[in-house]
């Protein structure tokens, strides 16, 4: 309720400032007669009320968004829909006189002043949340892997909103864990088990449906292909059919344009600082500046990935001394303090400075801009059937497992973030990726 006021206070703002910048700022562009500003009162009304309600019928209200970036995302598609439904009634009911500039103006503040509201409210939630005030209490079925991991980045981050009330047993009856979720006043159920039954997960779901419990639950192999499954009959007897991936045909090419555009770009812009990182790669050690090492990209075809070098340029022949002190589980060699990296090369991997040269091998179509991290040979021969889906695209310089731990990311969580990517795709995925990769760069989360 409180971001209904606020939104209707700072849309009246909106369109009171854009109807005095139109008459009073942009008045040498169109001169024109200055209406009353009495006149615009009764529409504006009308305006703010249409306004709202499109935003609730967007889901602006309602939904719960997992970002600050998706609830962003969702202010400027509502307002510029809004903007664009105001415009069509302009044209279709003559009766309705509004000036198009102030429209467009209001367009523009509202944006940036509902933006910036959004902004505030999620950082006054995040510092409350911090000090353990309003968190939900919630409950985790499971205590593998997957659960320890949640319930550890839980207790580790308060400003996520939640409170570990319990983590139970993957064995837990469904009546036992009803019982803890009423003692224990659960708010939220989070089911981050793979090896439970489904009868068992279902005679949980409904009984702790019965008290207005959240549920959740950590998708496992046949949870990642739901956004791509149908339901065909042969004969009359139903079957789940499971459709190619989406990333194809003219999404594919969708990414494409969207990487060379963006990737040309950047090269432009920080050309300069590419000139300079280069010298200093070559006048701070022996050996060549860049270092090019055969990654396996797309459906198995093997490129050269480009990078700024960071190490001796004898590192490759060091490596098996070093094997044993990988400090990453699954097919992957990273340890913190690998003594080939140059004084040089520490700083150019704390800032990702060393990967900028593979915005070439986006522009020569071997890489994205966002996809699953690009493997070695030598890992790729280590993998799995489920493990070579990863190579069904493109690989990226950065990624869902960039954003949510980088080197710190076990290669099982890696494979299933890259998993849901490729199942999940979208070109605003993709966006979110890239902005939430620039906040993990200047913190260096995970680089090493």
């Amino acid at each position: 309720m409180v971001q209904v006021i606020a939104d209707v206070f700072l849309l009246v703002v909106s369109f009171i400032l854009g109807y005095f910048i139109r008459f009073k700022v942009q008045l040498f562009i169109t001169p024109t007669l200055i209406p009353i500003f009495e006149r615009y009162s009764g529409p504006l009304i009308f305006i703010v009320i249409l306004w709202l309600a499109l935003f609730k019928l967007f889901g602006l209200y309602d939904k719960k968004y997992s970002s600050l970036i998706d609830e962003v995302g969702a202010i400027f598609f509502s307002v510029t829909v809004s903007s664009l439904v105001l415009f069509g009634f302009l044209f279709i009911y003559r009766g309705f006189w509004f000036s198009r500039l102030v429209i467009l103006n209001a367009w523009a503040i509202s944006l940036l002043l509902l933006t910036a509201s959004r902004i505030l409210f999620w950082w006054a939630r995040r510092t409350v949340r911090k000090k353990n005030i309003g968190l939900k209490r919630v409950l985790i079925l499971g205590s593998g892997e997957m659960g320890q991991a949640l319930a550890k980045k839980i207790k580790n981050d308060p400003s996520l909103g939640y409170k570990i009330a319990a983590v139970l047993d993957d064995n837990a009856s469904a009546s036992f864990v009803f019982a803890e979720v009423k003692r224990k006043k659960i708010s939220e159920l989070v089911i981050a088990a793979s090896n439970i039954e489904h009868q068992r997960i279902m005679d949980i779901i409904t009984e702790c449906e019965t008290l207005g419990i959240e549920i959740k639950l950590i998708p496992g192999l046949l949870e990642l292909l739901a956004s791509r499954v149908d339901i065909d009959e042969v004969g009359g007897i139903p079957l789940v059919n499971i459709r190619e991936i989406g990333l194809l045909g003219f999404s594919a090419f969708l990414k494409r344009c969207f990487d060379i555009l963006l990737s040309g770009t950047i090269i432009i812009i920080i050309s300069p600082f590419l000139l300079a990182a280069a010298l200093g790669v070559k006048f701070t050690s022996p050996g060549p500046v860049f270092f090019l090492q055969k990654r396996v990209g797309k459906d198995g075809r093997v490129f050269n990935c480009y990078k700024f070098r960071s190490m001796v340029a004898n590192a490759e022949e060091l490596l098996p001394q070093l094997e044993s002190r990988s400090e990453t589980t699954g097919h992957i060699f990273k340890i913190k303090d690998d003594p080939r990296v140059t004084p040089l090369g520490h700083f150019i991997r704390r800032w990702s400075i060393d990967e900028l040269p593979q915005l070439f091998n986006v522009l020569t179509g071997d890489m994205s801009l966002v996809g699953p991290r690009p493997p070695l040979p030598r890992e790729v021969e280590k993998y799995n059937s489920w493990e070579k889906k990863r190579l069904r695209v493109r690989p990226g310089i950065t990624g869902l497992w960039q954003v949510s731990g980088r080197s710190l990311l076990p290669f099982d969580d890696m494979v299933r973030l890259d998993i849901y990517y490729i199942e999940n795709w979208s070109l605003w995925q993709d966006i979110k990726i890239l902005l939430k990769t620039i906040p993990v760069v200047l913190l260096g989360s995970g680089a090493y």
